[in-house]
């Protein structure tokens, strides 16, 4: 990476990780976030941290979208993560360990911290996301874009939690099915009866902003 670059840093942090088997949460995690870098390119790989926090960085938002909409659909229904962005300079001051600083980590800090602190007010208990983008491409709709994802994923139940991953991830109807272990039409109905399709179009759209 460059000493300076326009970027956009994503911090996670593992919702409720203290109550819950950390040696599996862990490993699944690890997982999950290797199956991210895999598919998702960035500038900085998909990173566990100490706290329950993971931190990645990214040339576009759409890419630290698609990194946050990944790990979340690999780890849930079982576990909830919550993501700051933040879009900014970014500058490294020791290649070697990997320390970073620059406006894009304080301002996904300041989101983190916004939505663990939202999701706690009436009204907005779904929240899991939120973005402060700095840089001159930012598009300031993404912020109330990202929690009307939001408010969708907290309303479905597992198996429609099932089917959007299986999608996610390309699978066609029968594929997705099998996986969930279900029947062809059972899976059909879950994508209609969930309104997947439309869900999944504006997860799409928002990992090619810039």
């Amino acid at each position: 990476m460059a000493k300076d670059v326009a970027a956009v840093a994503l911090l996670g942090d593992l919702v409720g990780s203290r109550t819950t088997e950390r040696t599996r949460l862990h490993e699944a995690v690890v997982a999950a976030a290797e199956d991210v870098n895999l598919g998702v390119a960035s500038l900085s790989p998909l990173t566990t941290t100490v706290g329950d926090e993971l931190q990645g960085v990214y040339p576009t938002l759409g890419a630290a979208l698609e990194a946050a909409f990944s790990l979340r659909l690999a780890l849930a229904p079982r576990w909830e993560v919550r993501f700051g962005l933040g879009g900014g300079e970014l500058r490294v001051i020791d290649a070697e360990r990997g320390i970073q600083d620059g406006s894009a980590w304080w301002s996904a800090r300041e989101a983190l911290e916004w939505v663990e602190e939202q999701a706690g007010r009436k009204g907005y208990a779904s929240a899991r996301t939120a973005i402060r983008d700095g840089r001159e491409q930012a598009t300031p709709q993404a912020d109330a874009m990202v929690r009307l994802v939001d408010a969708s994923l907290a309303r479905l139940r597992d198996g429609g939690i099932g089917t959007l991953s299986g999608m996610w991830d390309g699978l066609d109807n029968a594929e997705t099915a099998k996986r969930e272990g279900i029947s062809d039409s059972a899976n059909s109905q879950r994508v209609i009866n969930n309104d997947l399709r439309p869900l999944l179009d504006a997860m799409r759209a928002l990992t090619t902003l810039p």
